[in-house]
């Protein structure tokens, strides 16, 4: 008896290799002591999936409600591009260096996506996205489309959400800093290294959930699409079948018939008749050597129906 296909849990698709590449390399050093010095962290990273040519998503972080943007990560194609400050006071740079970009592979791109972008619409407006896509230019509310994907829950997010606030004003602090001896020399621009190493991985983890989300919503879109324009078997089947028995060829007309029979659409009892009536005549015209192909090819009709 043939097996049936099974559909893949959650588990097995995050165990892809695509999505075990992107979790190796989440397990690597990103931010090095050199970055420090640096006003912003920039990381280009490879998507385990490819977004429809086009479609841009901006994931932004934040110190709170009230606070600054902290980082974007911009998702397009298969990269995904991260922009996170480093230096507290190098805001304007940080926010030139991301507007700079957007301008760049906005001629590229036309379908514009954020999450909970009601949230975060005034800070977008406030940073200067607007200005950068022109102000014609609508973003999307992913939120509206889904919640971030449980496929990455046991990828090892180094914070939460609702901890980046905590761990910005962390680094803030320690960049304020002056160390009084060596051990503190040491020890401070350590500590710095694991907190914005932490924020730019979560929010690579957050950009990439947000493209999940859109390449969902495009698989709906184009689910919806391919229903709208399905073919009708049934139909298709029995003008082939009426056809071939019209012309004589009554082997393939009563296969085509027993495909009208295997559909899984309703027929009413006039049709079923019509087309059981020309099989029995179309089998009752097969030359002697026919009828083991037809049965051949009736019982993988069968088989197929049955799965």
């Amino acid at each position: 008896m043939p097996r049936k296909r099974k559909r893949k849990t959650l588990l097995e698709i995050s165990r892809q290799p695509e999505l075990w590449i992107f979790s190796n390399l989440l397990a690597e050093d990103w931010v090095t002591k050199n970055d420090l010095k640096k006003a912003v962290f920039e990381k280009q990273v490879n998507l385990p999936i490819s977004l429809p040519s086009g479609t841009c998503i901006f994931k932004i972080e934040s110190d709170g409600p009230q606070g600054i943007v902290i980082s974007v990560s911009i998702a397009f194609g298969s990269e995904i591009k991260l922009f996170q400050l480093i230096e507290p006071s190098c805001f304007p740079e940080f926010r030139e260096n991301v507007l700079e970009f957007v301008t760049q592979i906005y001629p590229d791109n036309f379908d514009f996506y954020s999450y909970l972008h009601s949230y975060y619409a005034p800070k977008m407006r406030e940073f200067g996205f607007s200005d950068a896509l022109g102000l014609d230019v609508s973003v999307k509310d992913l939120a509206e489309y889904g919640v971030k994907s449980r496929i990455l829950q046991w990828f090892s997010d180094p914070i939460q959400g609702y901890e980046v606030p905590q761990y910005w004003r962390l680094n803030q602090r320690l960049a304020a800093l002056s160390p009084k001896n060596a051990q503190e020399r040491e020890l401070i621009p350590t500590l710095r290294i694991k907190v914005c190493d932490s924020l730019a991985k979560h929010a690579i983890i957050e950009g990439l959930r947000c493209a999940i989300i859109a390449l969902k919503h495009y698989a709906s879109l184009l689910d919806e699409l391919t229903s709208e324009t399905r073919i009708n078997f049934f139909s298709e089947y029995q003008t082939l079948a009426d056809t071939l028995y019209k012309i004589g060829d009554f082997q393939n007309a009563a296969i085509f018939y027993s495909k009208c029979l295997s559909q899984s659409v309703s027929i009413n009892e006039d049709d079923q008749d019509r087309i059981l009536n020309a099989l029995k005549d179309s089998i009752d015209n097969f030359k002697p050597q026919d009828f083991l192909e037809y049965a051949l090819f009736a019982a993988e009709i069968a088989r197929r129906h049955e799965e």
